[in-house]
């Protein structure tokens, strides 16, 4: 790009979820020097409304009509990239497809698994001259999934989606072995479309993970509640079985509203709290620090109120969807000075789906799961925002 005879000089285009810009932005910081990206054109939120034409209303999937500025046709060289969302490409893909990008980046790439979308739509209408996708999970609900977040990188590298389909449909252990051969092993001289990055080669200074369950009798008043929604459960229309379902996993966790209890009562029924709470004694005899991942978000500030009262902690953070992008990257940052300055006990609690991707917490040393979630892998995520890369221990 930089070369004065390169044939494209354009802009490069990256695109995360909301929630991982400020992330992107920051280890641009940390890892680029100086300006070595160009200018950052921020196109999201506040600031995409300073990008569109004079009056310009709603969006381009629309009207179908160019939206924002002119500039956007005639930006070249090095002097720019800029940083969107996949709901922001979607929106204004017919002005940002007439940009001839250098280098397109896809973070968190199976957002664009579902082919029919607008957004993997957008994706693919883009005029990017090199392609990177980065996925922990390039697989959630079936092998298309591969085939869509492939062919959005490079067309027509894995053939035609029915032909994917006839051959992949039915994972065995042949023709996943096959598959595999085909996305991550080099074609002669051709290097392999995709690249696998493993802890267990590229940081084996990591301690090993360590797993622990604590089983614990449920006290009546939770044990009753618990049989009580099995009982609905079982006596219920197909309707209300997922409804039951999730307020089965609710019970687990504590048998209901008791508003006003005082902290010591509310654990006692609870023996999941009760449980966390021992464990929690012993991490902060060692000085140590936790992510405890909750789902239900009345639970989340519940039990933060909980544990400040009986540990002392001046504040005890929470990051959920509810949480805007800026506090959440703040959260962040304000955890980690602890591997500059370690002040002892600390703990964040976390949604198991806000939390999920694109988080580095290594601060951490324990992680916890009060309610345990739908999916291992998106569990597994959740605990490897702790131990990865960088870990202090």
């Amino acid at each position: 790009m930089k070369q004065p005879g390169a044939a494209n000089r354009g802009p490069m285009l990256i695109v995360a979820p909301t929630s991982l810009l400020r992330n992107r932005e920051q280890e641009v910081e940390s890892h680029v020097e100086g300006r070595g990206f160009g200018t950052l054109v921020r196109l999201y939120g506040s600031t995409l409304g300073s990008q569109k034409k004079r009056d310009a209303q709603g969006t381009e999937t629309q009207s179908g009509l160019p939206q924002l500025e002119e500039a956007f046709e005639d930006w070249r060289a090095h002097r720019y990239w800029l940083l969107t969302t996949y709901t922001t490409l979607a929106n204004h893909q017919h002005s940002l497809g007439r940009v001839p990008f250098s280098a397109m980046v896809m973070d968190e790439i199976q957002n664009i698994k579902n082919c029919n979308t607008l957004a993997s739509k957008a994706v693919e209408a883009m005029n990017a001259d090199f392609r990177i996708g980065l996925t922990g999970t390039p697989i959630e609900n079936a092998t298309i999934d591969l085939w869509t977040i492939m062919e959005r990188i490079a067309p027509g590298c894995l053939g035609s989606g029915m032909e994917f389909r006839e051959r992949y449909a039915a994972p065995d252990a042949e023709n996943m072995a096959e598959l595999h051969a085909r996305v991550f092993k080099p074609r002669g001289t051709t290097p392999p479309l995709g690249l696998r990055r493993l802890k267990d080669e590229v940081a084996r200074e990591l301690p090993l993970k360590r797993r622990y369950l604590h089983p614990r009798l449920m006290p009546k008043v939770q044990a009753d509640a618990y049989d009580l929604a099995q009982l609905k459960l079982a006596n219920g229309g197909p309707g209300a079985a997922l409804k039951m379902l999730h307020h089965i996993r609710s019970v687990s966790v504590h048998p209901g509203d008791t508003a006003g209890t005082a902290p010591d009562q509310f654990v006692a029924k609870s023996a999941r709290l009760d449980a966390v709470i021992d464990i929690l004694r012993r991490i902060k005899a060692a000085d140590e620090r936790v992510l405890v991942f909750i789902e239900h978000r009345e639970m989340q500030f519940r039990f933060a109120e909980i544990v400040r009262h009986m540990f002392g902690l001046e504040r005890i953070d929470v990051i959920n969807g509810d949480t805007p992008i800026p506090r959440r990257q703040e959260i962040v940052n304000r955890f980690q000075k602890h591997l500059k300055s370690d002040a002892g006990f600390d703990m964040l609690i976390l949604g198991p789906k806000a939390a999920g991707t694109g988080l580095t917490l290594t601060a951490a040393t324990h992680v916890i799961h009060l309610p345990r979630w739908w999916n291992p892998a998106v569990e597994e995520q959740c605990n490897d925002r702790a131990h990865r890369i960088g870990h202090p221990c």
